[in-house]
């Protein structure tokens, strides 16, 4: 039997917008489940792969607004009137959970076919009692470490259990991730004004879970790409691999490792620096006092918005942008002295500041000097394309691509992370000498990138983002930059 065709990512993308669940088969590709070291379990390829190939595609078991809403559909899909899924209940037993050491669970059979099958979700349920019976008994070996009510319902204990579960392995992505990706290439006060007008067009986090896919581990140099929409995963090969390579994925695609560390994602997936790269993860290896210096360069882009803000309140906005830019550029250039020039997070900065100079060269053109204005533009345009040169290593997130819709957009605003760690830190409130995270400052209309002028990066964000360079025009045109 011939195996089932993969719907393409448009399709997938147009099943999101709608809301729409995809009836599609699940594609196991070359793929076998396997210990390995440090890590617990993963899967690794049973042959060469080439760049771009399918690995997996997968439909979701299920999904939630929240972990306790995942966790609470989980319960209600084993437990059935009259008895429930052992199968199903011991495979989610077998999953990892947050907080707990990758290493604890149990190890894959590597004899009798389970590498092949091993955490795939079986049609039809199992229904037998005596399995389900002995399934239940699982629990208390897996959750009596951190179950301080361990003389609660079972249903009760097994619902909090599968919420550690969902924290451990589902992968968050709204329904619509296209649509999510157009909102947040919005400024601000625009997107306040479409949330006023129509609520439901305000993302909102989406959890699912997958149970072979639940078997795929990090790596901050990840070798594949995920997508999900229409309620399925698609994992896709981000270069040429050999047969026995893991399939590593990124689960924080849009921070570094530096900031992983600081906000205990690590402990949560039992993960440790050597599991996730070691000494190939630059921010890794830093010494403290370089550790801070890293953080000085993330701060660089709210300090460069406060000093704009107070510095156009003083006089003349021309001189503003001169003084930023100049500012930037020293903060940079210093920092670079010191530290690895290809960190990612050197990427907004450079791209910060390609902007502030392509706003000069702007003024400096609508004052009649078009001379110094076109050499400020081109001046612009290769840090653009310099910043995004640099940020080339590994599978790219939403936050680069995002980078480069502000710039077609004309806006000067923090990539969704700066949001994130803003989040985290309590409130969103920014530290001492910083503008908001939640600002956004629009830019002349003469001080706009062509997208033909970034095509290359473009494509290659896209190519990266959702796995089809075919997608750039369409994502141009829901995102609003198109020409």
């Amino acid at each position: 039997m011939a195996s089932p065709s993969p719907p393409s990512v448009a399709r997938l993308l147009a099943a999101g917008q709608k809301g729409e669940v995809l009836n599609a088969e699940p594609i196991y590709g070359p793929l076998y489940a396997a210990s390995v070291s440090e890590k617990g379990r993963g899967l690794l390829t049973s042959r060469a792969v080439s760049k771009g190939d399918l690995l997996l595609l997968e439909p979701a078991l299920a999904s939630g607004a929240s972990y306790a809403g995942l966790a609470a559909q989980l319960r209600r899909i084993v437990e059935k009137e009259g008895g429930g899924d052992g199968l199903l209940l011991r495979q989610l037993l077998n999953l990892s959970y947050w907080g707990q050491a990758p290493t604890g669970v149990a190890a894959v059979e590597e004899s009798g076919g389970q590498a092949e099958g091993y955490m795939r979700r079986q049609q039809p349920p199992c229904q037998d009692l005596a399995e389900y019976e002995s399934a239940k008994l699982l629990l208390d070996g897996v959750s009596g470490e951190h179950d301080a009510q361990s003389a609660s319902p079972f249903g009760e204990r097994l619902e909090r259990h599968l919420e550690l579960v969902a924290r451990g392995n589902a992968f968050n992505s709204p329904t619509d991730a296209l649509g999510s990706l157009a909102w947040h290439a919005l400024a601000p006060k625009a997107q306040r004004a479409l949330a006023d007008a129509d609520p439901s067009k305000v993302p909102v986090p989406h959890y699912w879970l997958f149970l072979h896919t639940s078997l795929m581990n990090h790596a901050e140099t990840a070798n594949a790409t995920w997508l999900v929409a229409g309620s399925v995963i698609m994992i896709r090969a981000a270069r040429d691999l050999v047969a026995g390579e893991e399939i590593l994925l990124s689960y924080w695609p849009d921070i570094d490792a530096q900031d992983a560390v600081q906000h205990g994602l690590l402990d949560g997936y039992g993960m440790t620096c050597k599991s996730i790269g070691g000494d190939h993860v630059p921010e890794l290896t830093l010494s403290e006092e370089d550790r801070q210096a890293l953080v000085e360069v993330k701060r660089l882009p709210n300090l460069s918005a406060a000093r704009l803000a107070a510095s156009a309140a003083r006089g003349d906005p021309a001189a503003a942008f001169d003084e930023v830019s100049a500012w930037l550029s020293e903060q940079i250039s210093n920092a670079e002295k010191r530290l690895p020039k290809d960190l990612r997070a050197f990427l907004e900065p450079r791209f910060l500041l390609s902007q502030l100079i392509l706003q000069r060269a702007a003024i400096q053109t609508a004052r009649g000097d078009e001379g110094v204005g076109k050499v400020l533009r081109l001046q612009s345009l290769d840090l653009a394309r310099e910043a995004f040169a640099r940020a080339e290593r590994g599978p790219w997130g939403r936050r680069e691509l995002l980078r480069l819709l502000y710039g077609l957009h004309g806006v000067l605003r923090p990539a969704p992370a700066a949001l994130l760690m803003a989040s985290i830190r309590g409130g969103g409130e920014a530290a001492d000498g910083e503008a908001p995270a939640d600002f956004a400052i629009e830019l002349a209309k003469q001080a706009r990138f062509s997208p033909e002028e970034l095509r290359p990066q473009l494509e290659k964000a896209i190519g990266d983002v959702f796995g089809d360079v075919a997608l750039l025009d369409p994502v141009l045109t829901k995102c609003g930059v198109a020409e």
